[in-house]
C-alpha cells in the first residue's frame, strides 16, 4: 500500500527569504557599515587586476563627485550608489566589472558637475554609455524624451542597474514620511518597474512586491495619523 504524501505546511513570514543583508535596515544610513559590506561583497569575486582597478577608480570618482551631498533621508548621498552596487554584487551576484562601475557612477552626471566627456576620459565607453542612458535629461530635452522608455528599450545590463537603483530608492522610503513621494513611487512601481522586473529579474520583482506592500502600509499609516491630527 502506497502511503499518502504528507503535505508540508510552511509558516508564512512577513517578508520572503532573500539574499539581502538581514541587518540592512538597521544600518541603512551608516557609512562605515555600508562601505564595509561593499568591500566584503567585492572580495567574494575574482576580478582581474585591470577590472579591480577600474572598480576602485569608479568608487573614488563617485565618492568625490557626491561629497557634501545628502539624500532626503539625511544620510550621505554616496551611500546610495554603494547600496545599489551592493545589490548588484551580493543580491544578484553580478560579476561584470562594467556593471559594477555603472552602479557606482549612475548618478554622477545627473546630480554632480560631471560631464559625459569626463566619464569617457576616465572609464571605457561601455561604462560611460550606461551612465548616459540612466541620466535623466533636463531642460527642453526633458520634454522631448521619455526617460523610462529609453531605459525600457536599453540593453539588459542597463535595465538591471536601473532596477537596482529603483529598488534602493524604494527601500529608502521606509525612512521617509513624504506621502506625495510614496504615492508617486507606488504608481511608478505598478505600471513601470514591476513589469520590467518581472521580465528580466524574478528576484528584484519579488523584492519590489515586498517594498510595494511596505509602502502601501506606510502610506495608510501616515494618512491615518494625518486624520487624527
Amino acid at each position: 500500500m502506497v502511503k499518502p504524501v504528507k503535505k508540508i505546511v510552511t509558516k508564512k513570514t512577513a517578508e520572503p527569504v532573500t539574499r539581502k543583508d538581514p541587518f540592512l535596515y538597521d544600518h541603512f544610513g551608516e557609512s562605515e557599515y555600508i562601505e564595509n559590506k561593499f568591500e566584503r561583497y567585492l572580495m567574494e569575486f575574482t576580478f582581474s587586476r585591470k577590472e579591480l582597478f577600474q572598480i576602485r577608480k569608479a568608487y573614488d570618482f563617485s565618492r568625490l563627485a557626491h561629497q557634501n551631498q545628502f539624500r532626503d533621508e539625511a544620510y550621505p548621498f554616496f551611500l546610495h550608489p554603494i547600496r545599489v552596487t551592493n545589490i548588484l554584487l551580493h543580491e544578484l551576484k553580478t560579476t561584470s566589472a562594467d556593471m559594477i562601475c555603472g552602479g557606482l557612477l549612475h548618478d554622477v552626471i545627473e546630480h554632480c558637475p560631471v560631464t559625459l566627456k569626463e566619464l569617457r576620459n576616465n572609464f571605457n565607453e561601455t561604462v560611460a554609455s550606461y551612465v548616459k542612458t540612466m541620466t535623466k535629461p533636463t531642460g527642453p530635452a526633458a520634454l522631448k524624451t521619455d526617460y523610462f522608455e529609453s531605459i525600457r528599450q536599453a540593453d539588459s545590463e542597463i535595465r538591471i542597474i536601473k532596477l537596482c537603483d529603483r529598488l534602493d530608492n524604494c527601500r529608502a522610503l521606509r525612512f521617509n514620511n513624504n506621502k506625495v513621494k510614496l504615492r508617486r513611487f507606488l504608481k511608478d512601481l505598478k505600471f513601470r518597474y514591476l513589469p520590467m522586473a518581472k521580465e528580466i529579474s524574478p528576484y528584484i520583482h519579488q523584492e519590489f512586491l515586498t517594498e510595494q506592500t511596505v509602502m502601501q502600509n506606510r502610506l495608510r499609516s501616515l494618512q491615518k495619523k494625518s486624520k487624527i491630527q
